[in-house]
This record gives structure tokens, C-alpha cells and sequence, in this order.
């Protein structure tokens, strides 16, 4: 072997070590904005994944026994719009059960949830986006975190008191993930909403408007046009085409929805003031 033979071998090799400690240097610089990790949560221990660029951060709560995955249909538009966060409670999904009591409830849910937000580096303000018992966490957690609350989405979602007023299958306290839900201290968690004053908030509401004909159907209604009332700057759609699920049976409309709450941020155009739109 010649020497300039081994001059280039040794050439090449110098120029790899180099590109290598390059990228080394590019990792540790350069923060992953597609983090995922479980992370510590008042006392518990809750998976985090968090993507995308910009400001509000989404953070998206699942519904009653439901993980991250319910959201699959619309995480990526959401990602393409500003950063998202999905998260999965004790005992469900990618997080581990839960620790000490198995009683827990809607304002020990919204607390675990800040918590997980700050372990993973994240920051408000936040727009909320709720679906079902979901609901009732984003109303406990604008309760306890009024300044960090940028708007709200609340997506077929359940009412403060829904275990006293509404179907006899409702009644009582619930459960998820080897837990018991108190839903008498969910209730309580909501401070009688809470009153969001001018902070965004759209109400999606599933089905039909005024097509139910059942007290169930009515009563439901009725509750969602009560959640309307929560901010002075709302709006309550319909997803006519979709059951309880509106995120996977029409995931446009909670995008669109999502639009309507980044339009009207700081940063963007001015309030317009309160309406109530019905669309498909």
C-alpha cells in the first residue's frame, strides 16, 4: 500500500470523526420537537407526547377510558397548525396505573395533567381540546389555571352534574382504568363552569340540531347550548354527519374548529364578538 494510499485512508477517516461529532453537536443543540416520554405527575406517573411548531399549544383530553389513540385521525393536521400534546391518564393507554387511592376525580385529573405539561418542558397558554368526561378535566383545569387557558374546545363533552340529571346509567360515581371517578368532587372541580369571560371557546356538538326526539336527546342539547354561554366569545357547531366520536367520524370539523381558536389568539386578528354557528 502506498502512501498517499494510506494518507487518503487516513484523509477519509478524519472527515468521518468530524461529520460524526457534527451531528453529535446538531442533537445536543438542537431540542426534538416530537418528544414522547413518561414523565412525573403529582404523585404519578403519565405519558406525554408532544409534536409540531408554534404557539398556543393544543393539548387534546381524552374521554372516559379512552388513551391518545382516539385523537389519531386529527393529531397530524393539528401538528401542521401549531404544536399538540396528547397525554394518557393513569391505568390507560402508554401510562402506568395509577398510585395510592384509587379515587380520583376531574380536578385531581386537570392538576396531574399541568403537572405533566411542565415535566415535559411545555409551557401555556393553552387551547384545550376536551371530548367527553375530557370536558369536565378542561373546566376544572381553566377553574384552577385561568391565565394559562389561551381557548377551549369541548367536543361532544360531558356537563357538570351529568350523574345526577341525565340517564339512570349515568348516575353515581364512574370508573377507568382500575379507578373510581368521584363525580360529585368532578362537579365541584368545575366551580360552576368556570366563567371563561372572553377567553375562545367553541362547542362541537354531535348529530343533528333538533333532530333528537328523545328527553336524553333534548336534555343533551340543551346542556351543550349551556356550555356556550361559558366564554362571551364562542361559537357552537354541529357535526352533523357524526356520533359521540367527532374527532374520528368527522376529524374536519374539529380542525376547522381548531382554526376558528387560533383566528382569534393575540396574535392573529381581533375578537369578533359572541355567535352561534350550526354547521355540518
Amino acid at each position: 500500500m502506498t502512501d498517499n494510499a494510506c494518507m487518503g485512508r487516513g484523509r477519509r477517516r478524519g472527515l468521518l470523526v468530524a461529520l460524526v461529532a457534527s451531528v453529535l453537536v446538531l442533537l445536543v443543540a438542537t431540542p426534538s420537537r416530537a418528544d414522547t416520554a413518561i414523565v412525573p405527575a403529582e404523585g404519578q406517573r403519565q405519558w406525554i407526547s408532544c409534536r409540531g411548531e408554534g404557539s398556543p399549544t393544543t393539548v387534546l383530553i381524552n374521554g372516559l377510558r379512552s388513551d391518545h389513540t382516539i385523537w389519531s385521525s386529527v393529531v397530524r393536521g393539528i401538528a401542521q397548525r401549531t404544536r399538540v400534546c396528547l397525554t394518557d391518564r393513569p391505568g390507560l393507554g402508554s401510562s402506568p396505573q395509577r398510585r395510592g387511592s384509587q379515587r380520583t376525580d376531574a380536578g385531581e385529573h386537570a392538576r396531574e395533567l399541568a403537572a405533566a405539561l411542565n415535566a415535559a418542558g411545555e409551557r401555556g397558554p393553552y387551547l384545550l381540546v376536551a371530548h367527553s368526561y375530557g370536558g369536565l378535566i378542561a373546566r376544572a383545569f381553566a377553574a384552577q389555571r385561568p391565565s394559562e387557558i389561551a381557548g377551549m374546545m369541548l367536543v361532544d363533552a360531558v356537563y357538570p352534574g351529568i350523574h345526577r340529571t341525565f340517564l339512570p346509567s349515568y348516575r353515581g360515581d364512574w370508573h377507568e382504568g382500575g379507578t373510581v371517578i368521584d363525580m360529585d368532587a368532578s362537579e365541584r372541580a368545575t366551580k360552576g363552569g368556570p366563567d371563561l369571560g372572553s377567553t375562545p371557546l367553541v362547542v362541537l356538538t354531535a348529530g343533528k340540531p333538533g333532530n333528537g326526539s328523545s328527553w336524553a336527546d333534548r336534555k343533551w342539547n340543551q346542556e351543550q347550548r349551556r356550555a356556550a354561554t361559558l366564554s362571551d366569545v364562542s361559537v357552537h357547531w354541529f357535526a352533523r354527519k357524526s356520533g359521540h366520536v367527532i374527532q374520528r367520524d368527522q376529524p374536519a370539523r374539529v380542525t376547522a374548529a381548531l382554526d376558528w381558536l387560533l383566528t382569534r389568539q393575540p396574535q392573529s386578528r381581533g375578537l369578533e364578538g359572541h355567535s352561534n354557528q350550526r354547521g355540518d
